[in-house]
């Protein structure tokens, strides 16, 4: 809405259009009406709506929470993983591996595409770098005051072929809880949503004589409790993972062969019990001996992104069918 004031109070003087007074004045400053107080008249003119821009939704590029995998889910088909595991064990070690690894170039016959976490791995990949000062390289731990959180690669075999894959990221101090606590069990979501599951098995504890004894039977416990309550029965693949192996090849050689045996025994009696579970050797980051160098990533990356079978389509015979055409179809199916 604009004002305008006139500036002479004689009616029909046009001065302020074309500058002459009505009176004959000039110059027109000498007329008694010139100048004088009058009150401002509004103008009307169209008034405008406010319009209310809506925010741009930034991405934060940081760890993922369960509502944005939700999201991110609903626009791709998401490949995920759960690393399970107590503290010290290497978790989140071996995260900070697999994306430093791409940021190299091509790794095991893939090639980086994005991800929806660049941040999260810049902050994990930090600590391990020569630019943070510290002596030896390391990554930060995940805290049991911090929620679930997941990692996201886009890896591409091609450019038509492109794999999602999200890594769950939890405190061990979390799954330590639930091995003896049991209920907990059912509040862990990364179960209902891996396709693939991979405890990580700390060959450093397996090493030491003082903690052997009870870090095995945590470690049987934690995979025992997880397959009695249900949390396995939706994963496609489950696995251990051997850590450390700067560690372990550098022990004894009775030490080693008793890694060994370990491994093959939870493969053989959970394979009784009806799970499958395959058992791998990883070093993400040595440490003890940098001789060893990165050793079972490339293998794991090819593990967890490998093709997924196409679904069986083949029509299944039917069993003492009542009509003569489904009898005849169903050996048409056996091949009779």
């Amino acid at each position: 809405m604009n004002t305008v004031v006139p500036i002479c109070s004689y009616d029909g003087c046009k001065v302020q259009i074309d500058g002459k007074c009505a009176l004959g004045h000039d110059p027109v400053e000498g007329c008694e009406n010139y100048a004088t107080d009058i009150e401002p008249i509004e103008e009307l003119e169209e008034s405008e709506e406010p319009r209310t821009v809506p925010p741009v939704q930034i991405w934060a590029s940081n760890k993922m929470l369960l509502a944005d995998y939700s999201i991110l889910s609903r626009r791709r088909r998401l490949r995920t993983v759960a690393l399970v595991g107590e503290e010290k064990v290497g978790k989140t070690t071996l995260l900070c591996s697999i994306y430093a690894m791409f940021c190299r170039g091509p790794f095991a016959d893939l090639t980086f595409a994005g991800s929806e976490t660049l941040l999260g791995f810049a902050k994990l990949q930090a600590f391990a770098m020569l630019s943070s000062g510290r002596a030896s390289p390391t990554v930060p731990r995940t805290s049991r005051r911090d929620p679930l959180a997941f990692f996201h690669l886009a890896l591409a075999r091609s450019r038509r072929d492109i794999v999602d894959l999200v890594i769950a990221d939890r405190s061990g101090e979390t799954y330590a809880a639930a091995r003896t606590s049991t209920d907990l069990i059912g509040t862990l979501a990364e179960f209902k949503l891996a396709d693939r599951v991979c405890f990580l098995l700390d060959g450093g504890r397996l090493a030491s004589n003082d903690d052997r004894t009870a870090y095995t039977r945590n470690f049987r416990q934690m995979i025992n409790a997880l397959h009695d309550n249900g949390a396995l029965a939706d994963a496609a693949a489950v696995e251990i993972l051997s850590t450390k192996l700067d560690i372990t090849r550098g022990s004894d050689p009775a030490d080693i062969s008793f890694l060994n045996d370990f491994q093959a025994r939870i493969v053989s009696d959970f394979a009784k019990k009806g799970l499958a579970i395959s058992s791998h050797e990883i070093c993400a980051l040595p440490k003890a001996d940098r001789t060893i160098g990165i050793v079972g990533l490339d293998d794991l990356v090819r593990r967890w992104t490998e093709p997924e079978p196409l679904p069986d389509v083949a029509p299944r015979p039917v069993v003492d069918a009542p009509r003569q055409i489904d009898r005849l179809m169903s050996k048409v199916a056996r091949g009779a």
